[in-house]
């Protein structure tokens, strides 16, 4: 039995709530977003690796949609062993272009996911991952890692990567930020694998599993 997510999740395409989140989180161009505790797990050190490959690879790159203001915001609060993810971007010169926000509150979620080019989320392992369900009910592409849980939640509404891999990483994140198509296309099945997800959903279906639990009993 799945979770349920949070309905009022949903894509926020006005242009001034759009334009206020960035003002609120000092986003300057476009950019990829992880959302999420800061801890090992979820595999930073690699996804700030990919982005820096991804940056080099801007002034030679035959793709020109790909922006050369391109941030990635890395949001939520810190957790267990962070430093060498700050360490990381330090090391690799991305001050400017890797935004540690901090905790991020519900009511700010839905903007900053729709404003995404995508959201990217290479963890090393998941028990389920709501936090892609979140971004796909909001429209916004995935990347994600072709491990654990992740890929039984995203169906084909995400491009999946291998998470120890920082070139396919860097790669899938190339691919989304540069085809316009892809984007649109993998937001809109985006937004009908979340509809798969909801607690009425949940409760039907776990009602059903103890009721033919309870049955089975003399």
């Amino acid at each position: 039995v799945y979770p349920g997510r949070d309905e009022s999740l949903a894509p926020v395409t006005d242009p001034a709530i759009l334009a206020a989140i960035r003002a609120r989180y000092g986003l300057s161009g476009p950019y990829l977003l992880y959302i999420g505790t800061l801890h090992p797990r979820k595999n930073l050190t690699r996804l700030i690796h990919a982005f820096a490959r991804l940056l080099s690879q801007l002034p030679n790159s035959p793709t020109p949609q790909l922006p050369n203001s391109l941030q990635l915001v890395l949001a939520g609060k810190r957790g267990w062993l962070y430093d060498d993810i700050l360490a990381q971007v330090r090391r690799l010169g991305l001050e400017e272009r890797v935004i540690f926000t901090g905790y991020v509150p519900d009511p700010d979620k839905p903007a900053l996911l729709s404003g995404a080019s995508a959201f990217v989320f290479p963890s090393l392992y998941e028990g389920f991952g709501i936090p892609v369900v979140e971004a796909m009910a909001c429209g916004t592409p995935v990347v994600c890692s072709n491990t654990s849980s992740l890929p039984e939640v995203a169906g084909d509404a995400a491009l999946l990567v291998d998470p120890l891999d920082v070139d396919a990483i860097a790669g899938a994140m190339a691919h989304v930020v540069s085809d316009a198509d892809l984007r649109r296309e993998l937001g809109q099945r985006g937004l009908r694998q979340a509809r798969r997800f909801s607690w009425d959903r949940c409760a039907r279906e776990t009602l059903a599993v103890i009721e033919r639990a309870a049955g089975g009993i003399d």
